[in-house]
Parts: structure tokens; sequence; C-alpha cells
């Protein structure tokens, strides 16, 4: 039977292709994450070629490049791929809950919010305000660290929330009441600076560099438990944020329970910055580099944007861990890079939504 005899035909064969194509782009931005990744890998003081690099990880021979890669390299790569997809993810579900291509944990000021939770647990520790007891320990380490993180995070979403709640509310206001928010708690986060001790400053100022290399294989395992079953809930959600993309009155219409769904993605999502931020510090922009490529690439469908941007934000971290080691000696943190590519897509996306109004 030819397409002029059955019409569906023709519409279900051009709906695979279509369906094919998103698949076959997140697979090979897999597949080129893998190919950076090995690369990033044998580079550093100690070099290694992709053969060495591959010969270490699947075969203990005791050498020091087995050392360098399982204690080194290995734990800085997965430190990008669970940051990556954590924060690209919150980004893109924070886009669709807010209905502002502006949204990410870091220009609604939930990492800055999250970055003075961690330095005011660090802070804690340092000045030894706990006599030094194993609670110190705990408060300054890395559950103390994501606890404090979460909750000024969450306050940070509540004010956020609490703002688009309000009648004058639009998606550029919701930016600039981030902005505020990042700017308050920047400004907690400088008195905090000036009044410790200088052993206690060291810390949050070295800790505030977004920086890979501070992840351990303990730390690592805390944010694939809070990554899994927050991406898992999010893509069996993807059929309702296709639903709010459409509008509120659509999503309702269909049986949705909007308020609900906010509450509960907009926390889901503050969790992984937060996590995050506790980790390895501030990185900015990712939430929003990812979601943003990966629409122009995959479009709006939420079955597949939400995991072609956690691929994405996958490899923004990986090339831009990478660019940050080639050309110093002592590394660059991936923060720093980060935010010069961001940078200047945020501007751009201004100017856009300038033009279109």
């Amino acid at each position: 039977m030819s397409d002029l005899e059955d019409p569906h035909r023709g519409s279900r064969g051009r709906y695979a292709e279509f369906r094919s194509r998103k698949l076959l782009w997140i697979q090979a931005l897999i597949a080129l994450c893998i190919v950076v990744a090995l690369f990033s890998m044998g580079m550093g003081a100690y070099k290694m070629s992709v053969m060495e690099v591959l010969t270490a990880i699947f075969r203990d021979t005791g050498s020091v490049g087995n050392v360098v890669i399982w204690n080194i390299r290995l734990p800085r790569i997965a430190a990008a791929v669970l940051v990556g997809s954590s924060l690209a993810v919150a980004g893109t579900v924070m886009q669709c809950i807010l209905k502002n291509p502006l949204a990410s944990p870091y220009t609604l000021g939930i990492s800055g919010a999250a970055a003075f939770g961690a330095a005011v647990a660090i802070a804690i520790a340092g000045t030894g305000m706990l006599g030094g007891t194993a609670v110190a320990g705990i408060v300054g380490g890395m559950y103390g660290m994501s606890l404090f993180a979460f909750g000024f995070a969450m306050l940070a979403v509540l004010i956020v929330i609490l703002f688009s709640r309000t009648a004058s509310a639009t998606s550029e206001s919701m930016v600039l009441a981030g902005v505020a928010v990042g700017s308050i708690f920047g400004a907690g986060l400088s008195s905090l600076q000036y009044f410790v001790d200088d052993s206690t400053l060291a810390s949050i100022v070295f800790w505030q560099f977004g920086d890979l290399s501070k992840a351990s294989w303990n730390d690592l395992g805390i944010v694939f438990a809070v990554l899994v079953p927050a991406s898992v809930y999010f893509y069996l959600r993807r059929m309702d944020y296709n639903s709010l993309e459409a509008g509120g009155e659509v999503a309702v219409s269909l049986g949705i329970d909007t308020r609900r769904e906010t509450v509960v993605s907009m926390t889901l999502a503050s969790v992984l910055a937060a996590v995050c931020v506790a980790m390895v510090g501030i990185i900015g922009f990712v939430g929003l580099l990812g979601p943003h490529i990966m629409r122009r690439i995959v479009g709006g469908d939420h079955r597949y944007l939400l995991p072609a941007s956690m691929v994405m934000g996958t490899l923004v971290l990986l090339v831009a861990d990478a660019v940050g080691r080639i050309p110093f000696e002592s590394p660059v943190p991936v923060g720093i890079v980060t935010s010069f590519l961001g940078g200047p897509l945020f501007l751009y996306i201004l100017v856009k939504k300038g033009r279109r109004s």
C-alpha cells in the first residue's frame, strides 16, 4: 500500500525519522563526551596516551598510571559528569516551571544562596564554635555543607516562587529578583569572610572556586544518590512539562496540579544545585548553556530535551575543564571557564528577547 492509499504511513515514517534524528544527536554527544573524557584523563604533569588511559582503567597493573587515573583523574571526570548533568537538568526544569529562558540555579541566585550556606558550615566548623568535637567535623564535611547549602538554597527558591506569584511578575523580573537574591547572599558571604580568622577565610575562598579536583569518591556517591531519583522523577513528568510549556491553563485542563508540580520540581532542582555547590563550589551558567544549546538541536519536547541537556551539561564541563588545564601549569578552576563561556550567551539571550519584544 502506498502513502497515498494510507496517509498515516507517511506521517508515521516522518515521525520515526524525526525521532531517530533526535536520538542520534544524543548518542553522538555521548560518544563525544567519552572521547573528550579519555583525552582529558591523559592531560597533566603525568601525560598519558589514550591507550595508556584505557589500560589503567581496565587493568590493575600497580603502575603510577593506575594511581593517577583512579585517585585523581577519574574522580574529576566523574564529577564533571554528575555536576554537569545535575546543573543542566535543574536549569531545564526551572526554565519550564518558571516559563523563563534565563532561569537556572546560577541566574536565580540559588547557587549563591547555597554557597553562603556552605560557607556558614565551614565558618562554624573552623572557628571552634563547636569546640573541636565530632559534630564540628560533620558540619564542616560534605553532609553538613550540603545540609546548610540546601537550607539557604530553599530560602532563595521560596523568595523567587513567592515573587512569581505576584501580579506584576514577568519572566524578566523574576531573573532580576534572582539577581537581587544572589546579591543579598553575596553580601552575606563577604561579611562572613570579613569576620572569620585567616585559616577559615582561606578555606572559604579556596572552596568558592568551582573546581572539579575537590571531588572524592565518597562525595560523588552523595551526588549520584541525589541525581538518580531526581532525574527519574523529572523524566516521568516529561509530558507534564510539555503541557506546562503550552501554558498553565492547558496544564490545568489536562488535570495537572501546577502548584504541586512547581513546588516539587523546584525543590528537587534546588537540592541538585545545593549538593553540587557543596561538593565543588560555584559553577555558573552550565544550567543555562546545556538547555539552550539542546533546544536548538532537539527542540522543546522534554522527552528528548531532558536527557539531551544532561549530556550537553556533561560535555560543557568536560570541555571547560580541559580548556582550563591546557595553557597553564596550574589548572584554572572550571567555574572561571564556564563563566567566560556563559556570560556572552546570557547577553545574547537578553538581546534576542529584547528584539522579539
